[in-house]
């Protein structure tokens, strides 16, 4: 977080004033930051042989030998911006992984079964909160389904301001 924003994320305990030196994801765009830095600084390797959505960034290579090359990019790349990684979090020489709504293979992205079926098993939705939840999970999915912007224009379009929702 840059030195003179820290002030802004101040918060008050009994006995002295805190601030935040780094961003904290409990902050309202701190998520939508991230991720916009992180689509800054990735840029040249995004779809090619790295993805990245918020916090989690996964690498792709055809080839083992490749991809000790393809991760030594992400590193150097990261170190430059004066990122850190969570070694604890992080996980190598993965064949077949879920993260969030992706089930990573050797091969390919494609979407994790768990999530699909959670779409597919929820009830018709019966309150707005529950048609944002749909659409929510439809969005996140949104990569592998055809035309989805017209399957979901239904569900947005009850969204706008709707007195009378059916």
């Amino acid at each position: 977080m840059h030195q003179s924003n820290e002030e802004k994320t101040a918060f008050m305990a009994e006995s002295a004033n805190y601030c935040y030196k780094v961003v904290a994801f409990g902050l309202k765009n701190a998520r939508a930051t991230y991720q916009r830095l992180m689509d800054r600084i990735l840029q040249p390797m995004l779809g090619r042989n790295i993805h990245a959505y918020v916090d989690n960034i996964v690498v792709t290579s055809p080839k083992e030998t490749m991809h000790f090359a393809n991760l030594e990019v992400l590193f150097y790349t990261i170190n430059k911006y004066g990122l850190k990684l969570n070694l604890e979090k992080c996980v190598f020489g993965v064949r077949t992984r879920k993260i969030l709504v992706f089930l990573l293979t050797e091969r390919v992205i494609e979407a994790n079964s768990d999530k699909c079926a959670a779409i597919i098993n929820m009830k018709s939705p019966a309150s707005i909160k529950e048609v944002q939840q749909l659409t929510g999970r439809m969005v996140a999915l949104s990569r592998f389904l055809s035309a989805s912007g017209d399957k979901r224009y239904p569900y947005f379009s009850c969204l706008k301001k709707n007195d009378h929702f059916q």
